[in-house]
């Protein structure tokens, strides 16, 4: 499997390595009439931290959340987690790298 996967928006394209991820957090916004699934990918640590955030509606989110489970130890029943109830944000770190 590789180790990097690209997330595509409307700024541009960016390579995400697997190994770099310390967190990945799944959570919910309000849209009035729906719920937009949202995922932070949180790289690096400090000053170098970066956040990149994913959704529902961007082309490919089913395939980088399937890239996302198969880290070590992502809780798989995220979804669960995180969609019910409705029109709560339910925000959940659903993948934290532990550093020995």
């Amino acid at each position: 499997m590789l180790s990097v996967f690209a997330i595509v928006t409307a700024k541009g394209t960016d390579a995400v390595s697997l190994d770099e991820i310390s967190a990945v957090v799944a959570y919910k916004l309000d849209e009035i009439t729906t719920d937009l699934v949202c995922c932070d990918i949180v790289t690096g640590v400090g000053d170098g931290e970066q956040i990149r955030t994913i959704h529902e509606e961007l082309p490919g989110f089913d395939l980088a959340m399937a890239r996302l489970e198969a880290l070590p130890a992502f809780n798989q029943m995220w979804r669960d987690d995180v969609i019910l109830p409705s029109f709560a944000t339910n925000r959940k770190t659903v993948y934290s790298r532990t550093v020995a």
